[in-house]
């Protein structure tokens, strides 16, 4: 199946093409009645949406759940953050962490039996989040298993026709690729132990990397590195509120 999707996207360019793309192919693999695609930059604080790209999807959700920065608040992709897998909610039995105000929104909208998913990349510093709604049966396996073909031929594909690759991610250029990726973990609250575990690395290594990160950025301890980081990201970024295509 991954073969057959990434021949059917190779002569994607455009938006438009893109959400056709999704309609013809995708949809018939992955059954769903409306998507929202996010594609953002990874920072300090976690992943900031640059652009939306919806299909057949409600927008009047959206302007509805923005918070008072008139960025976009979701406890899907608050979720997602925390477990990094495959993600499935029905709706009948909301968590205990959504928000009221999102969760009349998504009732009001028949927003019922989201597949999500989202694609890290920490080299390039991006990351794209898809998210299908109003999928048909129960959900279950079948479909995170879905997902997770799914979603990284999308992530390639969105990439590519909003033109990402290659643009300044509001991380300074002169931080390494692994540097990026220590400072997206320490920017998250993450231990040197817990980053050594993720990254794949020893404890000393990221002691050693992140005093490297603190002498590049001209800051004492960490606290400080995250409130530079934050206002280089909100310095850098195309505007206060995210881009609908």
């Amino acid at each position: 199946m991954n073969i057959d999707l990434s021949n059917s996207a190779a002569s994607i360019r455009t938006v438009d093409e893109f959400k056709q793309w999704t309609r013809d192919v995708v949809r018939p693999i992955l059954p769903h009645e409306a998507l929202l695609c996010g594609l953002g930059h990874l920072h300090a604080a976690g992943v900031a949406l640059d652009y939306v790209v919806m299909v057949d999807f409600p927008a009047q959700h959206l302007e509805a759940i923005r918070n008072r920065a008139g960025a976009i608040d979701s406890p899907i992709i608050h979720r997602w953050m925390i477990g990094r897998q495959p993600l499935l909610f029905n709706g009948e039995e909301p968590w205990p962490d959504c928000p009221p105000k999102w969760l009349k929104s998504f009732r009001q909208h028949d927003l019922r039996n989201i597949a999500a998913h989202a694609v890290f990349d920490t080299e390039l510093c991006l990351g794209t989040y898809h998210s299908f709604y109003r999928v048909p049966g129960k959900l279950g396996t079948q479909h995170e298993e879905l997902l997770s073909a799914v979603t990284p031929v999308m992530h390639e594909v969105l990439c590519r026709v909003i033109n990402y690759y290659g643009r300044d991610s509001g991380v300074s250029q002169s931080l390494t690729p692994r540097e990026r990726e220590i400072v997206h973990w320490v920017g998250i609250g993450k231990t040197n132990g817990e980053i050594a575990t993720l990254a794949g690395i020893g404890v000393d290594t990221v002691k050693h990397h992140v005093s490297r990160i603190l002498a590049k950025f001209d800051v004492a301890n960490r606290a400080q590195l995250v409130r530079v980081l934050i206002e280089c990201e909100r310095l850098s970024a195309p505007g206060n509120r995210t881009q609908m295509l």
